[in-house]
């Protein structure tokens, strides 16, 4: 089961600041209701949020 709380997803934008990065990315839960769910969330933190087959993208500048 993939970790899809908010903690871990704020981890990963953090991880990916610190390395000077302006995106990150996420597996998709394989739940389409759940995936939807989170990027709308992401979203709502003022992120730029993208769903692909495999992924969830977040962007910022």
């Amino acid at each position: 089961m993939i970790d899809m709380s908010m903690e871990r997803i704020r981890a990963v934008i953090d991880r990916a600041c610190q390395d000077g990065k302006c995106y990150a990315a996420i597996e998709k839960s394989g739940d389409d209701t759940v995936d939807a769910a989170v990027a709308q969330s992401i979203d709502g933190m003022g992120y730029k949020v993208a769903i692909n087959p495999q992924e969830i993208l977040i962007s910022w500048s």
